[in-house]
């Protein structure tokens, strides 16, 4: 099945019949890439197409080589049903981490598996064409090397910080120039479905669908690495905002009485005291006070290169000046998370990021700043994580991106 353009296929097909069967095949492979393995009966009460029509349409997908069977299920009374699943090779979907200064690049098969090896590229992110030709040149690269043909691959998701209207396909902040919007411009570039999401909703989005099990419906998710993010999930979908831009929660200025200027012009903002480039900032005046610590070894170690990562693996060896600032860091945030627990009442916190891998460095302060100024009886139901995804949790907000959308995106422009 062509999934790249469906309405090219649609174009040429004749009948009604003809075009209602292409539909539910697509609601079909919509089911089993959302929900895995499945049974006949099940698509049909899901999907709402009548079990004959439901076991024909798998034929089809079988003699296509989209579907195949993957055992049986459980048996609920009489003889255990098959199971059928998406084969790995039915389609592809290259997933895109941006950060301000990394790119990751990774493909993924339709079971959310790694088709092809991930690889890193150092970018800067600004609003020079330059930039966004040679962003383009790197994914170009990539998709050569992987060897799969360009009709697998059917959609790309795009993970980046900024402030971002997902829907109109615009980054207020990145990648801004030309009269195009950065969808426009991405999609005539490869001729393929994109989606563009925050960075923030996108892994918050990962954690979600592909971290732990778990029944929540409604969630946040707060990533800080150079910046702090947030996704907030309520009733199990993501919370967009009316112009697309929720979750800038770290431009608040809930710290007035500091004298610290926010990147974003204001001062006192949460991000501008809690986050890897407010850690760096102190980090680098620990050093000046202390030339001879852990600290100021490692990154003498990195010729001068500091950055969040290494005061985190700094107080992990027992550094006490990165344990500090960590610390001070985890009760500005924690202060920051009991407004929005009181605001929302979250039954799950993730917190995830370079920052995050301090763990426990950084959890213990930031529960002990809820403790303090959030109220019981809204917190007592509010669990606090660490994200379970770790490194590759922005490449999986990618493929969580076009997760939740493609084929919504395809059965409501089609159906």
């Amino acid at each position: 099945m062509n999934l790249i353009n469906p309405q090219a296929v649609i174009d040429k097909m004749e009948g009604v019949v003809e075009i209602k069967s292409y539909l539910n095949k697509i609601k079909i492979i919509k089911n089993l890439y959302l929900k895995g393995a499945n049974t006949a009966s099940e698509i049909c009460t899901e999907v709402g197409i009548s079990l004959p029509t439901v076991n024909s349409l798998l034929g089809d997908l079988m003699n296509s080589g989209e579907v195949i069977k993957h055992g049986r299920a459980e048996s609920q009374g009489g003889r255990k049903p098959d199971l059928y699943r998406l084969a790995e090779n039915a389609f592809y979907v290259l997933s895109v981490d941006l950060s301000r200064f990394n790119m990751n690049l990774a493909l993924y098969s339709c079971t959310h598996t790694l088709a092809s090896p991930k690889v890193s590229h150092k970018i800067t992110l600004n609003n020079e064409k330059e930039t966004f030709d040679t962003l383009c040149e790197y994914i170009e690269d990539y998709l050569a090397k992987t060897g799969v043909p360009s009709e697998k691959i059917i959609a790309i998701g795009i993970s980046m910080p900024g402030l971002i209207d997902s829907v109109g396909g615009v980054n207020y902040t990145y990648l801004k120039f030309g009269k195009k919007t950065l969808l426009e411009n991405l999609e005539s570039r490869f001729e393929k479905k994109i989606f563009l999401e925050n960075d923030a909703r996108a892994m918050t989005l990962a954690e979600y669908k592909f971290g732990s099990e778990h029944s929540y419906k409604n969630v946040l998710g707060i990533f800080i690495g150079w910046g702090i993010g947030l996704g907030i999930i309520i009733d199990g979908k993501i919370y967009q905002g009316a112009s697309g831009f929720a979750g800038e929660f770290a431009h608040s200025p809930i710290f007035e009485s500091r004298e610290i200027t926010c990147t974003c012009g204001k001062k006192g903002c949460l991000e501008a005291v809690a986050s890897g480039t407010a850690i760096v900032r102190m980090a680098g005046d620990a050093i000046k006070l202390d030339q001879d610590s852990i600290l100021a070894r490692m990154v003498r170690d990195h010729q001068g290169e500091l950055e969040p990562g290494l005061v985190v693996e700094a107080a992990l060896t027992g550094d006490q000046r990165a344990i500090t600032i960590l610390s001070e860091a985890g009760l500005d945030l924690g202060r920051g998370i009991s407004i929005l627990i009181q605001l929302l009442n979250p039954e799950l916190i993730i917190i995830g990021g370079s920052v995050a891998e301090a763990n426990q460095y950084l959890i213990t302060p930031i529960q002990q700043a809820l403790n303090i100024y959030s109220m019981a009886k809204s917190r007592e139901r509010s669990q606090l994580a660490l994200y379970q995804l770790g490194e590759d949790v922005g490449l999986m907000g990618g493929v969580a991106v076009v997760n939740e959308k493609l084929f919504e995106d395809i059965i409501n422009r089609l159906g």
